[in-house]
């Protein structure tokens, strides 16, 4: 964890009737961690909403338990505020946009996954801030949902933790965090004989830890699509799937329809990125370098041709006598090639970044395509590529 390298640093839990989960995880991250969040956000149900603001806040005859804490270890961490307001609370809503009182169906479980996976992502849009995500609130399904939503969006600063409570200040409301003083609150327990009293217990002597937990960081990015609910829970899943499988290319007949299988992704590209992803995969073949020269150029321009049968715009930009100028904008236009391939990719896999085989790399205007030839089918094509001389 990088404590205070990132000037925003936000503590993100799920929460449910149990909003203590917050103060005891902050506690944690500070005294264990050094990680000093500037700002708190949780995402809930209306009733866990009531309860949070009321604990955290407090009201006009009770301070809240985040001012407490501020008061008892500000001066010794350095802490003069944390903010955390009723706009840093998240409800859950549903397709409608009403919001949930709490989680109890399949179809409440499934708007709980859509409503995390989009406010992780949106958090993690921003690489100049560090996200802490607790799973240890809410109900089991939350805190899976927000592992699962770090693992595809979370960067490296990211973290994720649980906190654990010694035996006997579980579910206590009067202990929010260990108190630096003697503070003494009551834990209700039952008698054999089922009556109930109340027992005596110093908050001082509470112990939380933190247990971090690891998570992969698959490093997908965040899609607009997910910014602009157009994908849910279920289909990131899938599409996560996907690009995790081994990478494998399909050419479809005929070539001029320019369609491709990217994994189980059926793919139209335009004339550019298709004239550089089959001219990639024959140089390939042959064992040659792919960068801007004669024999890159008459490989893609062939393609151009066959795919849409007019090579005018692509002659016109290419009729400069210097040499060095014309392959200079050949390169120009493989970059563009590639930038065409990018975005068809990231779209219909509804990812952020572009750390993914089925574009091509880039280096030094040099460039490959890192699938291995036995996974790229061109059955389909062979008497185009036949008759191209390929």
């Amino acid at each position: 964890m990088n404590n205070q390298q990132y000037n925003k640093r936000i503590l993100l839990s799920v929460t449910g009737m149990s909003p203590a989960v917050v103060t005891e995880t902050l506690y944690a991250l500070v005294v264990e961690k050094n990680f000093i969040p500037t700002e708190i956000q949780v995402i809930t149900t209306i009733q866990g909403k009531d309860r949070l603001l009321a604990t955290l806040l407090g009201n006009e005859t009770r301070k809240g338990a985040l001012q407490e804490f501020i008061e008892d270890y500000g001066s010794q961490y350095g802490i003069e505020s944390i903010h955390f307001d009723e706009n840093s609370i998240h409800i859950i809503e549903n397709s409608e946009g009403e919001k949930l009182p709490d989680i109890r169906t399949p179809q409440e479980n499934e708007f709980a996954a859509d409503n995390i996976v989009k406010l992780v992502g949106n958090l993690c849009q921003d690489d100049e801030t560090q996200l802490h995500v607790s799973i240890a609130g809410g109900r089991k399904t939350m805190g899976f949902f927000m592992g699962y939503a770090l693992s595809l969006y979370g960067r490296e600063q990211d973290s994720m933790s649980h906190v654990l409570v010694s035996e006997g200040y579980e579910n206590i409301p009067e202990f929010n965090y260990p108190k630096p003083y003697s503070y003494i609150i009551k834990r209700k327990v039952r008698a054999v004989d089922g009556t109930e009293n109340y027992e005596e217990l110093d908050a001082k002597n509470g112990k939380v830890m933190l247990a971090e937990i690891p998570w992969v960081r698959l490093g997908l990015g965040v899609p607009s699509e997910l910014l602009n609910n157009r994908i849910s829970y279920s289909d990131s899943v899938s599409k996560a799937q996907q690009l995790l499988e081994r990478p494998h290319l399909k050419f479809h007949s005929p070539i001029y329809s320019r369609k491709v299988n990217f994994g189980n992704k059926e793919i139209k590209l335009s004339h550019k990125g298709y004239s550089l992803l089959l001219s990639l995969i024959i140089s390939k073949k042959k064992g040659w370098e792919y960068y801007s020269n004669d024999e890159t150029m008459e490989i893609y321009s062939s393609i151009y041709e066959e795919i849409k049968n007019n090579l005018n715009e692509f002659e016109k930009r290419l009729k400069i006598n210097s040499e060095i100028e014309r392959q200079e904008e050949f390169a120009k236009i493989l970059s563009e090639s590639r930038e065409d391939i990018r975005k068809k990719v990231m779209e219909a896999f509804s990812i952020g970044k572009s750390d993914t085989a089925y574009i091509p790399s880039s280096s030094y205007k040099r460039y490959e395509l890192l699938i291995d030839l036995e996974r790229i089918d061109l059955s389909e094509i062979t008497q185009s590529l036949y008759e191209l001389g390929y």
